[in-house]
């Protein structure tokens, strides 16, 4: 807008109109002077921009980007899961594994051969074994109490006629004679000697016949032999009746059983000896195949035999040891 202000109107209007000012710009104040005004005819031109119209906005993007951005992590999760499904079945397979020991054990014992278990109840154990070995198996051989004959077999495990693998072992119960602990009325101490001291029975099972003699002995005990069959090595002991560390009266029998050996040899009669010198009684033993094995003894009788074990009369295997007792 182009507002004129003029000193004396009927003057301006009297006289020719100014010369037209160029058109000014937009955003241009222009004040004329640059060509002829007279003093009473001054203008004064003020011009008044017009306001600027707003800026446009630019759209706003950040609610798509979030939308785009949640779409790609939708895609992503997905592609995860997708894969690890596929991943598991392969994960899962695994390849056989190795056969553990007792996987082959029993593979082993699977395709052993099985045989037939013989029956040999009521059989010696020296034919109860020849038998087993025939089929195939092995003999146990178990000294028990029975009042059976001693030496036979009075029972077996496994069963007879029941199926077992070759090789494998047959436990055979065998009668042995009932323990014996009454001294000998000849091993009494006199009547006016002092009561002897207790003895403690040693623990003997495991030890040769000859070594465990004499640790009775030296406990002022002695010992009954009882041989039975057993696969354990000839001579051995294989059982004793009265626990190790049981106390016993100094003079008392303790009786001890002694393996024959897994092949024991014939059968033979101990002669008796008792009330003979010492090295009649050995020569006499000998003569018959027997061992000798003395051992002095706390007695009246300086030199001769007080009593023997085993006692005259009894059929023992030939080269089996005998003990005597001998008076000191």
């Amino acid at each position: 807008m182009r507002f004129v202000v003029a000193g004396d109107g009927l003057a301006a209007m009297a006289e020719p109109p100014p010369p037209t000012p160029p058109e000014p710009s937009e955003d241009e104040t222009v004040v004329e002077g640059d060509w002829p005004v007279r003093p009473e005819s001054r203008h004064v031109v003020v011009e008044q921009s017009e306001t600027a119209p707003p800026r446009r906005r630019i759209p706003v993007l950040w609610p798509w980007l979030l939308a785009l951005l949640l779409l790609v992590l939708a895609g992503l999760a997905a592609a995860y899961f997708i894969t690890r499904d596929d991943d598991e079945p392969a994960a899962t397979t695994t390849a056989p594994t190795a056969p553990t020991a007792a996987t082959a054990t029993a593979t082993t014992d699977t395709t052993a051969a099985a045989v037939r278990v013989p029956d040999v109840v009521g059989t010696t154990s020296s034919e109860a074994t020849a038998t087993l070995r025939e089929a195939g198996l092995e003999a146990n051989v178990v000294a028990v109490p029975s009042d059976k004959p001693s030496g036979q077999v009075v029972a077996q495990n496994p069963a007879a006629g029941s199926d077992a693998p070759e090789g494998s072992t047959v436990r055979l119960n065998v009668a042995q004679a009932a323990a014996t602990t009454t001294a000998p009325a000849t091993t009494a101490p006199p009547a006016t000697t002092a009561p002897p001291k207790p003895a403690t029975v040693p623990e003997v099972v495991g030890d040769e016949l000859a070594d465990a003699a004499k640790a009775f002995g030296d406990e002022g005990l002695k010992v009954a032999v009882q041989y039975v069959p057993s696969s354990e090595p000839r001579g051995r002991i294989v059982a004793q009746a009265q626990p190790a560390g049981t106390e016993r009266k100094r003079g008392d029998t303790v009786q001890v059983n002694v393996s024959t050996g897994p092949d024991p040899a014939a059968a033979v009669e101990v002669p008796d000896v008792s009330g003979a010198q010492e090295k009649d009684a050995r020569k006499t033993l000998e003569s018959a195949g027997f061992e000798v094995l003395g051992i002095e003894f706390e007695g009246n009788r300086s030199g001769i035999v007080i009593s023997q074990s085993p006692r005259g009369g009894a059929s023992i295997p030939r080269g089996s040891l005998v003990l005597l007792y001998v008076g000191a």
